[in-house]
């Protein structure tokens, strides 16, 4: 067995806190197992010590999916400074959980005073995500964009799990009880396993037509990740940015690396920070893809601030099409979250009437909004 130091036994109890809170199942079990791999040395090898707490961790599709990415985030610098600088195997012995530190369902308990600081610790971490989530993507402090990403991908995942239980639900009819009955036969009888008469229904289909001219570039970026979650529980999700011209992104989402796909994009979306020319971006969209992305089946949302620089005409004959051919059409201004914001850029004038609904999408706490409107209409 090899040695393990204190401080990288309270570094994988964080870790395993950190995965429950994006929603991984891990009790006291995961937990034991994930000491047993590391006093067997495992942690020493990087990518041996990932793939045996994947294998531990990952018990769905959506956490095998997302654990490398959260392995790298959490434990990069962790290896940097710990571990690839120094070659002697760690001399500290890892003391017994119950002599220290006890360990239920991942978390950890110290002494009387390590729990009050703790308490106040976690006091603190809440309020700065409130903060957080109701500060303007274009106002947060330097020091705060790496939270702010991480308490991005955490609530957006959370989401994504409400909308997979929502969908799921969705998809029960009223129970076969002859079918069921025959099902669970083999079990005993036990109604284990549930028939239904009515067929599932099928996902909705949305369409993201997405502003990356030069004031919209922070917002751009958190909306990419929330679509990036999104693009699971769509049957359809079609994805367009627009600038000074429009660039069909769909295919460069097939990737399931969420890094490399912001990588690619930026790569190849030429018109990313340039001007706007709305309405002509939006006739594009309407005579190269409305036949094929457009009908009573689809939720399009537009993400622009409406500042025009072109066309406003074209503008609001485009927005008038496509409301008429789709189900719903949402527009989210980042603008509508300053204070007594009122929309009276021409842009924005014309295109009033023509909207089912007109949101912001200044902050997390408004990008969350837009879970209820995907998922009502």
């Amino acid at each position: 067995m090899v040695e393990v130091d204190k401080t990288f036994k309270e570094r994988l109890i964080d870790f395993t806190m950190y995965c429950r809170e994006r929603q991984f199942v891990l009790g006291p079990q995961e937990t034991r197992d994930a000491f047993e791999i590391s006093e067997k040395g495992y942690f020493l090898d990087r990518k041996l010590f990932q793939y045996s707490l994947k294998s531990i961790y990952c018990k769905r599709k959506e956490h095998f999916d997302r654990f490398d990415e959260m392995f790298n985030r959490f434990w990069s610098r962790y290896y940097e400074e710990k571990l690839e600088q120094r070659k002697s195997v760690i001399k500290q012995k890892m003391k017994e959980p119950d002599s220290e530190t006890i360990i239920f369902l991942g978390a950890k308990f110290n002494k009387p005073h390590q729990e009050k600081k703790e308490e106040a610790k976690q006091t603190k971490g809440a309020n700065d995500n409130t903060r957080l989530r109701q500060t303007d993507f274009t106002k947060v402090d330097v020091t705060d964009k790496e939270r702010l990403e991480e308490l991005a991908e955490e609530l957006f995942h959370q989401m994504s799990m409400r909308f997979k239980r929502r969908q799921e639900n969705s998809n029960k009819g009223i129970i076969d009880i002859r079918r069921t009955i025959r099902k669970n036969v083999p079990k005993g009888g036990w109604m284990l396993d549930l028939s239904y008469k009515k067929k599932r229904k099928e996902k909705r289909k949305v369409v993201f037509l997405l502003d990356v001219s030069g004031s919209m570039d922070t917002y751009s970026f958190y909306l990419l990740k929330y679509i990036l979650v999104l693009k699971k529980y769509f049957k359809e999700l079609e994805f367009f940015t627009f600038s000074t011209e429009l660039t069909y992104i769909t295919p460069m989402l097939r990737e399931n690396n969420e890094k490399e796909i912001v990588k690619k994009i930026g790569k190849d979306v030429n018109s990313w920070s340039s001007g706007t020319k709305i309405g002509e971006s939006l006739t594009e969209f309407l005579s190269v893809y409305g036949s094929k992305f457009l009908s009573q089946k689809h939720i399009v949302v537009i993400l622009s601030d409406g500042l025009e620089t072109g066309n406003v005409t074209q503008l609001k004959e485009a927005v008038q099409t496509i409301h008429r051919k789709c189900k719903t059409l949402v527009w989210l201004n980042p603008l509508k979250g300053m204070k007594n914001y009122q929309p009276i850029q021409k842009g924005m004038v014309n295109v009033m009437p023509h909207l089912d609904a007109f949101e912001s999408a200044h902050n997390l706490d408004s990008l969350l909004k837009l879970e209820k409107l995907l998922m009502d209409v």
